[in-house]
């Protein structure tokens, strides 16, 4: 079997989990003080920009990969913080 696959396959896995755990701290934070989930998001916008390049220099599909989980997940992440506010609002 070839072991690149699996490789590639714990290396995306392993980002999905770290992104989505920071994206729900992403959230929380962003939902209780806006100024501060800005702050956190510029931080992690930095880290994530690293993560990528680096990501690109060792292979092309580690790198789509990890762009693809990005963008959906900061598509979740909008979405979920706007029904967050949303809710927040008719309460």
């Amino acid at each position: 079997m070839n072991n690149d696959f699996l490789m590639y396959s714990l290396v995306l896995l392993s980002h999905l989990l770290s992104v989505g755990l920071i994206l729900g701290i992403f959230t929380s934070i962003f939902v209780k003080s806006r100024k501060k989930g800005f702050v956190f998001l510029t931080i992690y916008i930095l880290l994530s920009v690293y993560i990528l390049i680096t990501g690109f220099d060792f292979s092309v599909v580690i790198g789509s990969g990890m762009l693809f989980i990005y963008l959906v997940m900061g598509v979740l992440t909008y979405f979920v913080i706007k029904r967050k506010r949303l809710h927040e609002t008719v309460m």
